[in-house]
This record gives C-alpha cells, structure tokens and sequence, in this order.
C-alpha cells in the first residue's frame, strides 16, 4: 500500500528536528555563577613632601656649576662672556641670575655673584628667591 504523499516528506521532517533537539553540544549546563561583589579597596592617601630646608643667600656664594644644577635643576640660560659663566634659574615668581668665575687657572668656576629679580625685572629679594626656585631632591 503506498503512503500518502504528505507523509513520505513529513516523517523524516518530523524524525530529523526531533534528533536536532536532543542533540546538545555536549557540555553540562554551568552551575549558575556566583553573585560578583566588587571589592572596595581604600585609596592610599597621598600628601605632598615635607618642604626642603631653607637655604641662605650667603650659602649660594661659593656653589659651583654642578652644586647649583644638583640644587636647582638645569638652568633656564646659561652663557659664558668674558671669562664668567652666566647661569639663570627660575623660580615661582623670580629670576636669579648667576655669575661664576675661576679663582686660579684650573679651579672650578665658583659662583661670586648673584641677583635676583621678578618677572618684571625689578630686583627682588635674594633670599626670598633662593627659597622660591624649585630645588632637586636626593
């Protein structure tokens, strides 16, 4: 006896989307995960440095190139005219211009001179300014 049509195409249909939903992909379902609690850490206070200890005017006298440059950094200017070195540093709100010389022939140039000025270019006061110009730590 033959089949009805319909059901020649519709049994495999049916056999076919009935193995295709029992297939899996071959992994156990996951536990369900656990809850994610986001961990709440106290951010480490930062505090700013204690201040260096101030330096006297008269301290500055007698610093040589190096000893300035470990104090203050690199030089804004620096300018070598007649047998002087010309060092400029700036600080907050002030200006200090350096000058060195030699002592003797092979004598490292020391500083002898230095003046100190605002942004303007009045002269400020030496001091003050040493204080105010940024300083290396070490």
């Amino acid at each position: 006896m033959a089949r009805p049509r319909h059901l020649r195409f519709s049994a495999p249909l049916i056999l076919g989307l009935f193995l295709a939903g029992c297939a899996g992909d071959g992994l156990m379902p996951a536990e369900p995960a656990a809850p994610v609690v986001a961990a709440v850490t106290a951010q480490p206070k930062i505090t700013a440095p204690p201040p260096l200890p101030p330096i006297s005017a008269q301290a500055v006298l007698g610093y040589s190139r190096p000893d300035l440059v470990a104090t203050f950094g690199a030089p804004a200017f620096s300018r070598v005219d007649k047998g002087a070195e010309i060092l400029r540093f700036r600080g907050e709100g002030c200006v200090l211009d350096v000058f060195l010389y030699k002592d003797a022939k092979d004598a490292a140039a020391r500083v002898a001179h230095f003046e100190a000025r605002d942004e303007a270019g009045k002269a400020a006061d030496r001091q003050a300014c040493v204080n105010r110009t940024p300083r290396a730590r070490g």
